[in-house]
């Protein structure tokens, strides 16, 4: 069985620009540094063409842990231009900076877009799409005030041989 490998499928789904206001930002939690934003705008689109938008509200959270990483949790809905809905509630991390470095974060002076990644299973009003578990890549602009969230959704299957 070592020697199997699962036959395994990824495929893009779309990709979404998420505005973001950032409400708190909280240098000393129990766990570390917080950080939370609402999405506010957005668009959601393929390689060529706008599919729908980000619908306001929901939550994008993040937790920088005392070891320099974020750990990532939100709730973002998305609206297709056919009317689907789609709930993205996910959960990830993000390597952001080395322990030395939590500290001036936490003091406000270390001001940096971060990498994320997330994976989620979807509900939507589309059945099709409502079977789906994704993952996501992308960016946060800026890990103290986040304004935008850049988001490559992709769809992937692992099936056995």
């Amino acid at each position: 069985m070592a020697n199997d490998l699962n036959k395994t499928r990824i495929d893009h789904l779309f990709s979404a620009d998420i505005d973001l206001e950032c409400w708190g930002f909280y240098p000393s939690v129990g766990g570390g540094v917080r950080v939370n934003s609402v999405p506010k705008s957005g668009e959601v689109f393929t390689r060529t063409e706008v599919i729908g938008e980000v619908v306001p509200g929901g939550e994008v959270t993040q937790l920088l842990r005392y070891n320099g990483v974020f750990e990532l949790d939100g709730r973002i809905t998305l609206k297709l231009n056919d009317g689907t809905l789609v709930y993205v509630p996910y959960t990830g991390k993000a390597d952001f900076c080395t322990v030395d470095e939590i500290k001036e974060f936490a003091a406000g002076n270390i001001e940096k877009g971060v990498d994320v990644y997330f994976a989620s299973p979807i509900e939507s009003t589309d059945p099709k799409l409502d079977k789906m578990f994704v993952f996501a890549v992308g960016k946060l602009d800026n890990a103290k005030k986040p304004g935008k969230l850049m988001l490559d959704i992709y769809e992937y299957e692992c099936l056995p041989l």
